[in-house]
């Protein structure tokens, strides 16, 4: 259900999160204090970077990271609020946290290919002339990310062994 929030209604409001709160991948609580009991966090401490948060933010300001502090910022935030786009004091709940896992950008979970770069069918067998590559492929790596660029290299070799199977210069 949308609610009217100062002049506005709450972002991302329709959109359904409900789902989210019932998987466990987002947080609820109705006060702070709730919040960060359910996320493992001191409540003094969550309560004391909100508030030195809504210092900031109450002129639009986000000093420790930045936010709405390029064009580019604040073409991604709500035109409807001022005086920037990214930033708005924390004051009413209910209050929502999601959990962040470090991370760098990448995939593992790609379709299932051969020694050829072939999509493989749930049976086993090539699918004739589907080849995959890259973050689009199984990552040879089965399931480890050990680092920036190591889709890179995989991708790379494979489009070159699909590329020469394609061709039929491995024949």
């Amino acid at each position: 259900m949308l609610r009217k929030y100062g002049l506005g209604y709450v972002k991302p409001a329709p959109v359904p999160f409900r789902q989210h709160v019932r998987s466990g991948y987002l947080y609820e609580g109705r006060t702070l204090e709730e919040l960060a009991e359910r996320i493992g966090a001191d409540p003094a401490g969550l309560r004391r970077t909100v508030e030195n948060f809504n210092k900031h933010a109450e002129h639009g300001e986000d000093p420790e990271f930045g936010k709405g502090s390029t064009s580019y910022n604040r073409s991604l935030g709500d035109p409807d609020h001022k005086p920037n786009p990214c930033v708005a004091p924390i004051r009413k709940g209910p209050f929502y946290a999601v959990k962040l896992v470090v991370g760098d950008l990448g995939t593992f979970a790609g379709l299932r290919c051969n020694e050829n770069a072939q999509v493989l069918a749930k049976d086993g067998r090539p699918i004739p002339g589907l080849y995959s590559v890259g973050n689009d492929a199984a990552s040879i790596m089965g399931g480890n990310y050990p680092g920036g660029g190591i889709t890179l290299g995989p991708a790379v070799t494979f489009g070159y062994i699909a590329a020469r199977h394609i061709s039929g210069a491995n024949d």
